[in-house]
């Protein structure tokens, strides 16, 4: 299985470029974060090449601060076409450079939009971006996010994700399942993940209530890694929570998962 860390979340005592180290020592080898555009990106080039240490993903973004901060509320089911292609036009250097997996899209808020019109309007900035993502063969995650912690929030099921993605037809755009937000919003499940495995392209891990390591909530994790693990699956299992002790003391759970 490979993991990776998400060091916006993870060891955010140090540095930011000091915790590739820090994750390099526990044994895990690819990192990721959200946001490009407030990085230093020669530094992060420089430590990943000096570490041998690979990116899964990062978010979409762009050097326009308002379009950035649009960006993380999420634009697609808004029908932004064209600010979504151009953030993806500027994102693609960035990720190229860093020889990333993909990159994370959000859907947005709902707005009082009607569930049907926020699904068109989403497949239609998809469909506009499938040329461009597929000539340049880069990788494009769609991610519900749970309407607790991320009030008013579109599409927060998986099944409404994965419709559009159908409709949409690209193998390079696809769904980040965050396990911790499904659960959230009581819509785990294995049999969707199983049946739909061909159209995830990463994994997200925390502990739910909490948000924290696995271990401090409800999720058997362990059952969980071991059944995706038998999975045609070669994407990463992301490691993003806000650990409640040192975060190099909560991977234990890891030994915990069946392997094949």
């Amino acid at each position: 299985m490979r993991l990776s860390v998400c060091v916006d979340m993870m060891f955010s005592h140090l540095p930011f470029t000091e915790r590739f180290a820090a994750v390099k020592n526990c044994g895990i080898n690819t990192v990721e974060f959200w946001k490009w555009s407030n990085k230093d990106l020669d530094a992060v080039t420089e430590e990943t090449e000096r570490l041998d240490m690979g990116i899964s993903i990062f978010n979409i973004d762009s050097s326009d601060s308002a379009l950035s901060d649009d960006l993380s509320e999420g634009i697609l089911n808004a029908g932004r076409q064209k600010e979504f292609l151009g953030a993806i036009e500027e994102s693609i250097p960035v990720y190229k450079r860093l020889k990333a997996d993909g990159m994370i899209v959000l859907v947005g808020r709902d707005n009082g939009m009607p569930e049907q019109e926020q699904a068109k309007q989403t497949c239609r900035c998809l469909k506009a971006a499938r040329e461009l993502v597929e000539k340049e063969n880069i990788t494009l995650v769609i991610e519900p996010l749970n309407t607790f912690d991320r009030k008013g929030y579109a599409m927060p099921y998986a099944d409404q994700v994965l419709s559009v993605l159908r409709e949409v037809g690209s193998p390079n755009i696809k769904m980040l399942y965050d396990i911790y937000h499904q659960n959230m919003m009581g819509d785990f499940s294995m049999e969707v993940i199983r049946d739909n495995i061909d159209m995830i392209g990463h994994f997200h891990v925390a502990d739910c209530p909490g948000r924290h390591e696995p271990g401090t909530g409800k999720v058997d994790y362990p059952r969980i890694l071991g059944e995706i693990e038998r999975l045609p699956y070669s994407g990463c299992v992301g490691l993003e929570y806000r650990a409640t002790k040192a975060d190099d003391e909560t991977f234990g759970f890891l030994k915990e998962v069946p392997h094949v």
